[in-house]
């Protein structure tokens, strides 16, 4: 059984798939506290499905940009089961990357507040604009300048489970404890 966990972008979203196929998911938006709830809504969802987290075998997660707590959020989860059981296999992707649900070329925006967004351009296998952040007004315009791509904005619209299928090929495997860290591209302060 896999598990999927997206704590970076004020929501908490839990995908449990298992051979390719969706046996359930949790999306929770516009969190606030995400601290508070992760854990909680975790146990709660496992219990849904029967399921311990013993069950458990890979752990697939996000490790941002986006929310400074939420980006921390789930990495910490997944490192606290991987000290618990050091069978689990662990995968990640970043945010950005994640939201063009596989697309082959495209424009990722993530909202990082005070007219600034975390930005990228993905064209086939390669990055055209590694993952940054931006000014909105560079971004508008870059956007003018790539205006042939599609362009995935703040989640909106994101079939997350359409997205965790079509990219599960293309998460990393962490090797060791120490290569779970968080993708922080804008300083805190």
């Amino acid at each position: 059984m896999n598990l999927f966990i997206d704590t970076s972008n004020w929501q908490l979203i839990y995908i449990l798939e298992k051979d390719n196929k969706i046996i359930d998911s949790l999306n929770i938006q516009n969190l606030t506290k995400i601290s508070d709830l992760a854990m909680s809504e975790l146990k709660k969802f496992l219990k849904k499905n029967s399921l311990k987290i013993q069950e458990i075998e890979n752990f697939y997660v996000t490790t941002g940009p986006g929310s400074y707590t939420g980006v921390r959020v789930g990495l910490t989860m997944v490192k606290t089961f991987l000290t618990l059981n050091y069978n689990y296999n662990v995968f990640t992707i970043n945010s950005l990357k994640f939201q063009t649900e596989g697309a082959k070329s495209a424009i990722s925006i993530l909202d990082a507040r005070g007219n600034k967004s975390y930005f990228a351009i993905y064209n086939e296998t390669k990055t055209i604009i590694s993952e940054t952040v931006l000014s909105n007004l560079e971004i508008e315009n870059l956007l003018k300048e790539h205006s042939d791509l599609p362009f995935f904005k703040d989640y909106k619209n994101l079939n997350y489970c359409n997205a965790f299928l079509n990219l599960k090929p293309f998460f990393i495997k962490a090797k060791k404890l120490k290569d779970l860290v968080p993708l922080y591209i804008k300083s805190f302060i």
